[in-house]
């Protein structure tokens, strides 16, 4: 409870660009892992860079995350880094607020079908579990129900991501 309290009077003080720092150390320390402490600490810099830094901060928040997830040249992100990555996304979506799911529609469709081509079996059924959350969270969920994507393209479905 204590490393969950922290990160709050961390990051209070913090300037934008040291908030923005933090998370970066953030994702590379969650590594190939889906580490819950990591995840929540990831969801908590997201939390509080929109309520100190406003929708500009969570633009960055997202943008920083997100080339991670772009990072095709590094092999490590693209098998490993990007399942954990969707976790700590998922987590942010669901627990922050739906203010970053629009942010992250831009780009997160192309990494999601990198990430799901990349990854393990195991890590399929992981993918369309984040997946699947997200498209009940969505409005477009509605016109797309997920049992339209394909178990070999999940992102052929045309939902939210």
């Amino acid at each position: 409870a204590k490393a969950r309290l922290e990160i709050g009077v961390e990051i209070e003080g913090m300037d934008p660009d040291q908030q923005v720092a933090r998370l970066e150390k953030l994702i590379v320390r969650l590594g190939g892992f889906p580490d819950r402490d990591l995840i929540h600490q990831i969801t908590e810099c997201g939390r509080l860079g929109l309520r100190t830094g406003g929708q500009a901060l969570a633009e960055r928040m997202c943008a920083a995350i997100m080339d991670v997830l772009d990072d095709g040249e590094n092999g490590a992100t693209a098998a490993e880094r990007r399942v954990p990555l969707f976790y700590a996304l998922d987590s942010v979506v669901k627990n922050v607020g739906d203010v970053f799911q629009p942010l992250l529609s831009v780009r997160v469709r192309a990494a999601f079908g990198r990430a799901f081509a990349a990854c393990a079996e195991k890590d399929k059924t992981r993918l369309h579990h984040v997946l699947r959350t997200w498209n009940e969270k969505s409005a477009a969920a509605a016109r797309t129900p997920p049992s339209s994507f394909s178990r070999s393209d999940p992102t052929a479905g045309g939902g939210p991501i």
